[in-house]
């Protein structure tokens, strides 16, 4: 809300695309005053979490994107015949376009040209993508990929969506530098990132990645505990916490339920944990603790509702406060997971979320698990 509109004691709808529309006074005293308002607030400072954005620039010329287009159509062709590492190319989480926030257990490919898919399990693989889009369209991948799209479900059958059908352009991350800018597609739009910010901004995710904890999280030997719910549950217990994994929260402004966290300490600290072997994992698990942050800080009914999520499975109401302490992310990974290894949007989903919590007094810190 900007303060001193002349519409601004009721809720207004402010619309935002390339530009910014809100509606403004209809006398010429109070659009006078709007436009004073609008030229005052022009003038401040950005937030952090929002001058991020500032630092991305939507491509718009048209000979540019095609150039970029048929970079990501080579890309293409190179990764499923096996010449290219896909350093620049990954899969990503589309989280702008999915409106469920447990883990899916299943998937579908959509308008392959085969009349039968199976489901398959777990979440899409990159290969997977590559190879059904390259399959449909040698000649032209990309328009393959804008045609194909993938649907997730709860459930190992298919009869649960828990997403809409996404076209596999939206799960796309790639990156290639031109003329000392960095281009990223994401969400199948090209963005513009300047080199010396892309190097400020991977300065940052190492800053968060080196920060201390207010907990340590014990080593994963998957032989003891071979999947996420079985090491969430060893250290719930070492803790003195709770295992709230695959536990969804439901509220009226999120009906179809997202994961709080996958486990709560005594002393409130909100711990989401993530085997990260792709990428679009590292996006999923950032995706998810943004969603449920800011409902348990902006939403009483949410904050209730965890309370009975905690009491149920044998801890305290005490445990959530109204006001967060600590988020953490704890990664696992066979590597240790460092700002290189994200690609470009997925660090700036990272660092906004960090300074989204910080600029609250919520302690945010990323905690390596060491798996094997």
């Amino acid at each position: 809300m900007v303060d001193g509109l002349a519409i601004d004691r009721r809720n207004i709808q402010v619309r935002a695309t390339d530009s910014l529309s809100l509606p403004l006074g209809k006398t010429p005293e109070s659009l006078t005053q709007d436009l004073d308002v609008i030229s005052q607030t022009l003038l401040l400072n950005p937030k952090p979490e929002l001058q991020i954005l500032e630092q991305l620039k939507r491509v718009k010329s048209k000979e540019t994107i095609k150039l970029l287009d048929d970079k990501l159509r080579a890309q293409l062709r190179a990764s499923i015949k096996g010449s290219s590492g896909d350093d620049e190319l990954a899969l990503g989480w589309p989280f702008e376009r999915v409106d469920e926030y447990g883990t899916p257990s299943s998937f579908k490919l959509i308008g392959t040209g085969n009349r039968r898919t199976d489901i398959a399990d777990d979440l899409p693989t990159l290969e997977a993508l590559v190879e059904a889009i390259t399959t449909k369209n040698p000649d032209d991948p990309l328009k393959a990929a804008k045609s194909i799209k993938v649907m997730l479900f709860r459930d190992s059958y298919g009869d649960e969506p828990v997403s809409p059908a996404i076209p596999v352009v939206n799960w796309l991350y790639y990156e290639v530098d031109l003329d000392n800018i960095r281009y990223c597609l994401f969400d199948s739009k090209w963005y513009a990132m300047d080199t010396d910010y892309a190097d400020r901004l991977e300065g940052l995710v190492n800053e968060i990645f080196d920060r201390e904890a207010s907990v340590s999280l014990p080593d994963w030997n998957v032989a003891d505990y071979p999947d996420e719910f079985a090491y969430n549950d060893m250290v719930a217990t070492e803790l003195e916490g709770v295992n709230l994994d695959r536990r969804l929260l439901r509220t009226e402004q999120h009906p179809r339920g997202f994961e709080a966290c996958d486990i709560i300490t005594s002393k409130g600290d909100l711990i989401h944990v993530k085997h990260i072997k792709k990428s679009a994992l590292a996006s999923h698990l950032i995706a998810q603790a943004t969603v449920a942050t800011e409902a348990l800080r902006y939403d009483n009914q949410a904050r209730q509702k965890l309370r009975e999520l905690v009491v149920e499975a044998g801890g305290e109401k005490e445990w959530v406060a109204d006001r967060l302490g600590s988020v953490i992310l704890g990664i696992a990974r066979e590597r240790r997971v460092t700002a290189t290894s994200l690609f470009s949007f997925t660090q700036v989903t990272l660092a906004r979320l960090y300074h989204s919590l910080e600029a609250s007094g919520v302690q945010f810190s990323v905690v390596p698990i060491k798996r094997y």
